[in-house]
Formats: structure tokens, sequence, C-alpha cells
């Protein structure tokens, strides 16, 4: 009996609960892709990544892997054993715990849209590969060690048949676009994330200087800070995100921290200015450059409508950034974000050897 049983026995404790057999899976078996979605997942970005890259014809290719979904440890389990099957973890918190519970490590695709304080990672060169979102990431993982052949730039995502460039800027019809949907203050470090105080702030300081802002996404009629009534709220499908973002000027994100987001991508798709917080994929791009600029964690309200007031004179007096169609530099960035190549680079990953591993059951 271990120390740690002795200490629950001498306490009078419960045991702990026991831990599941290891999953045993198979060179042998059906090749599968599971992505591991808990209930949690629903409605948010990683569920609807899945969906768009899983639509991706390459997944209809002669011997393209099995794609399923797997919402708790047990269906995964059930899905991978027996069967020549790779997961697809989509957040660093259930990693350990997988792991723990018998997942081969070496059968693990880790998707890090970004760091979280407090969520211990293991030895990611255990995996069988590591997605980093953005290129900061990249870097942050290369200096803890991860090796390079096992780390990918995986900068999802958009799809370019929904999100291209829109007329010139002087003919779009919105000066200011914020994008994201409104989570009550029941999550509170997503509102110290994502900084809902100051994006309310600074779209009455815009509406004052005689701009037209609209916000787009869901819940902002359950705003718990003072949204100006008439900022022009739109909670409309994804699916019409892109006419939106056409007729925009400028997008603007006052997050703290980002792993994407994703409204960076279908923004300078869109041919829009773009002004956040140096973080996730705008880190990538140099300030004031090619229609991209940012400001600082400690920047107030006051200086993001003085800078946004800039970025649209700059915008306006530039005639590359005027026209709106989007640089060859942005360009090139974009290609490598489009759902098709995102895709395509999964399924290299599929089709790359597993190492041998503890959990493998004997062929034959």
């Amino acid at each position: 009996m271990g120390i740690r049983a002795q200490l629950r026995l001498a306490f009078g404790l419960p045991a702990p609960p026991r831990r599941p057999p290891p999953v045993r899976c198979s060179v042998e078996g059906p090749r599968r892709l599971i992505a591991y979605l808990t209930g949690g997942s629903q409605g948010w970005i990683l569920e609807f990544l899945w969906r768009d890259i899983t639509a991706m014809p390459v997944w209809g290719e002669q011997n393209a892997p099995e794609l399923l979904v797997a919402s708790d440890r047990a269906s995964l389990a059930a899905a991978m054993d027996g069967s020549n099957a790779l997961v697809v973890v989509m957040f660093q918190g259930h990693l350990q715990r997988l792991l723990r519970d018998g997942i081969p490590a070496e059968r693990v695709i880790l998707y890090l849209s970004h760091s979280r304080i407090g969520l211990a990672l293991p030895d990611l060169n255990q995996l069988h590969a590591v997605l980093a979102l953005n290129g900061q990431e990249q870097a942050l993982l290369r200096v803890a060690g991860v090796e390079s052949q096992r780390l990918h730039w995986f900068p999802a995502g958009y799809d370019p048949g929904k999100f291209f460039p829109g007329p010139p800027l002087a003919q779009r019809s919105i000066d200011v676009l914020l994008v994201g949907r409104y989570v009550p203050k029941t999550n509170p470090s997503y509102h110290e994330r994502k900084r809902f105080g100051l994006l309310c702030e600074l779209s009455g300081l815009l509406i004052d200087q005689g701009l037209r802002v609209v916000v787009l996404g869901s819940g902002w009629q359950s705003c718990d800070y003072p949204l100006p009534s008439s900022v022009d709220v739109r909670d409309v499908p994804h699916g019409d995100y892109g006419a939106i973002y056409r007729q925009a000027r400028l997008v603007c994100s006052v997050s703290a921290q980002e792993g994407g987001p994703v409204s960076f991508l279908e923004g300078l798709a869109s041919g829009c200015l773009m002004l956040s917080v140096p973080t996730g994929f705008a880190a990538d791009f140099q300030c004031g450059v090619d229609g991209i600029w940012h400001l600082p964690l400690s920047a107030s309200a006051a200086q993001w409508c003085e800078q946004i007031q800039h970025c649209l004179q700059r915008g306006q007096a530039d005639a590359g950034m005027a026209a709106g169609d989007g640089s060859p530099q942005r360009q090139a960035y974009l290609r490598q974000a489009q759902f098709e190549q995102l895709a395509r680079q999964l399924r290299q990953l599929c089709d790359q050897p597993v190492s041998d591993g503890s959990m493998e059951r004997p062929h034959g």
C-alpha cells in the first residue's frame, strides 16, 4: 500500500476513484481522426473550427481517416480502442486529465490557441503534434523545448468564399466594427480578457466623434455595461458576417489576450484596417504597416478613440489601403489561414507514422 493510500486510511478518507484502463490502439485498426469537444465547447470557436475544417474535400480523398467527435472520456476511449486513431484535443485544460485516464500521448494532437495561466502542460514532446494558433505561441513553445518537427503553425481559419475584399474604404458605411459575442459576468476571467467595459466606453467616445459604430455578435442585449443606444448591434448568422465586414472601414479589438481572434482574419480578408492590442494574429504584423496598428494594454479609451481616428485618416490618404482590396503581404498570410489549407495540413499529420507507444495492441 502506498503512502497516500495509508494516509487516506488513517484519516478515514474514501479511496480515490479507480483509474479507467488504458486505451489500446492498433496500427492495423480503422483509421480515425477524433475531435475531443466537451459540452462546454458547443457554440464556441473550437466547435465551429472543427466543423469548417472537416467540411473540406481533402477528407473525401482515398485513405482519408474517418472523422468523429467525442464529448467525454468514455466516448473517446470507445472510438480509439482497437483503431488506428488520433485525437485532436482542442483545449489544453483537458490534456492532463486525458493522459492520466489512459489516452496514449503519442496519439494526441494538441491545438493550443493561447496559453492559460494555471493550466499545467505535460511533456509536449510525447505528443504526436502540437498546433500553435499564432507565431507568438509557436515561439513560446519553442522556448519551452517543444521539438521543431512536432510543432506546427496553424492559423485557423476563414473561408475565402465568404470573406473577401469589398469596395474602397471611402464607399463603406461603417466606420468602426467591433466583433464578438457577449458573455455575462458569471465568467469574470473572460471579462478581464475581453475588456467589455472598455469596449462600451470606447463606443461612446466614437459616437461622440460622429463615427458610425457597429457591434457584431450575440448576447449584447444582456450587456452589464453602459453600451450607448446609438451603437448598431447586429446579431446575425456567421454566414452573413462577410457582407458586414465589407462595409466596414476599420475592425477594432480591445481584448487583452487572444489566440486569434478569427475576426482578425475575417477583417484582414475583407480589406479592413485593423487595430488591436499586439496579441494573437496581430502580433505577427509590424505596427503601422499594411493597414495594421497596435496599442499597448495600458491605453485608455480616449487613446483608443484618438488612434482610431488616426488610422481612418491614414487609411484614406494611402492609396493602397484606401482601395480596400488587401496587399500582397496580407494575401500571403491569409492563404495559410484558409480552411482548405489547414485541412490539408491536418491530413498530412494524420498520415505521419505514430511513435511506438507502450499502449499499442500487438500486431496480428
